[in-house]
């Protein structure tokens, strides 16, 4: 009789889809393409941890607190507030120049199953420290807050990286999926 193999499926990796998203502390390891259609990839790494999130009440404290002003809640919306570790490593020696900024539509709250992607509300001001962007040289790695909303009623939505939404020439990359609850 055959010794079988297994091999672990990219879907058991923590982050890797919607069935299997890393929890609070758990640092997700990626990576990104940085360049254009005229120069050669670089590629980087990526290390994204989830740190903490608010939602309800603790929101509308620190939002106060902050001053940040709601200008866009959506009726039986809420807001979730996440802090997020991200750090931004070049993948080999001798490469990695190209600074990498966090933008706005690369982070998003989505539904459960993966199929609804919230709106992201647009304030005055975002509460800082902001992670939305910041620009990182190569081998930063420094914490932020982002601002999403989910609707009250769904009780497990998630938090996803959009690695494709980054400048790049293959845009081969999917997403990689956080717990929210």
């Amino acid at each position: 009789m055959r010794k079988q193999r297994t091999i672990d499926h990219p879907i058991s990796v923590p982050g890797s889809s919607y069935f299997n998203p890393a929890s609070v502390g758990v640092t997700v390891k990626t990576m990104i393409e940085r360049g254009d259609p005229y120069a050669s990839s670089e590629f980087y790494n990526v290390e994204i941890t989830l740190l903490e999130f608010l939602r309800g009440k603790e929101v509308w404290e620190h939002i106060k607190a902050q001053r940040v002003l709601d200008e866009s809640l959506k009726p039986g919306f809420e807001y979730v507030l996440a802090r997020i570790r991200f750090g931004y490593f070049p993948k080999g020696r001798g490469f990695g120049n190209q600074a990498h900024r966090v933008t706005r539509d690369q982070f998003a709250a989505v539904s459960g199953d993966g199929n609804t992607q919230y709106e992201i509300p647009t304030v005055l001001l975002l509460p800082e420290p902001s992670l939305i962007d910041r620009v990182f040289s190569p081998g930063e790695s420094r914490e932020g807050w982002i601002l999403l909303q989910v609707p009250k009623e769904d009780k497990k939505p998630l938090l996803i990286f959009k690695r494709d939404n980054v400048d790049g020439i293959y845009a081969i990359w999917g997403y990689v999926w956080f717990q929210l609850y």
